[in-house]
């Protein structure tokens, strides 16, 4: 049997959805498309190079639907909102973030169009290239480590048991989680908080403004 890259990506993502990452491997994505180890190995040197074509996957439809700024829309703005169409991209995965932490963006085509897309809008509104790329680098790592604790933290009753437990070390912390549970945010509104802080940042520096020392 034939097998090619996009399908033994699309069928380790069957698994992924059922199974987790943990037990996620080649030999068993090479087990349900009916074929040998080393024919998958052909493909792929490792399981690394198996999750960067996942992740292109996930995040392809992502991509494809970035556009630009647009007369009339803010270049901040559409970073929000590029932002938070990669954290659902890969929020629609089961570890989909786990998957893309760590990928290498020349097999991780989409992902690497996203960085690509971000740095190119950053420098047409006036950041240096390099900046322009720093900056792209920082959102994109700051979306995949925040939405891989978001798939990795326990649920909400179980989180607000265990920082109320006694040995719970950080009791400032656990006063500031409960009081956060008990408002009723939404991981949404905590995730666009974050990223807020992220483009006022971006945008006192596009102004000139020194940053802070």
């Amino acid at each position: 049997m034939t097998v090619d890259k996009l399908r033994a990506a699309q069928t380790a993502l069957e698994l992924l959805r059922e199974d987790g990452l943990d037990k996620l491997t080649v030999r068993r994505v090479a087990t349900a498309l009916g074929v040998k180890a080393p024919a998958l190995y052909w493909h792929f040197d490792n399981k690394r190079a198996l999750l960067d074509q996942m992740t292109d996957v996930m995040l392809g439809p992502v991509v494809a639907e970035l556009g630009g700024p647009g007369p009339g829309r803010p270049w901040w703005q559409w970073l929000e909102q590029s932002c938070d169409a990669l954290r659902r991209g890969l929020l629609a995965h089961r570890d989909g973030a786990r998957v893309a932490l760590g990928a290498d963006v020349t097999r991780a085509l989409a992902l690497g169009g996203f960085v690509e897309r971000v740095t190119a809008v950053l420098h047409e509104t006036g950041f240096e290239l390099a900046d322009a790329s720093r900056a792209a680098g920082a959102l994109t790592h700051f979306v995949i480590g925040r939405t891989v604790e978001e798939q990795s933290r326990p649920a909400p009753d179980a989180e607000l048991a265990k920082v109320s437990g006694e040995r719970f070390p950080f009791p400032t912390l656990a006063r500031a989680l409960s009081e956060r549970h008990a408002s009723g945010r939404t991981p949404d509104e905590d995730f666009r908080y974050s990223l807020t802080l992220m483009l006022t940042g971006l945008r006192v520096l596009h102004e000139g403004c020194p940053p802070v020392a």
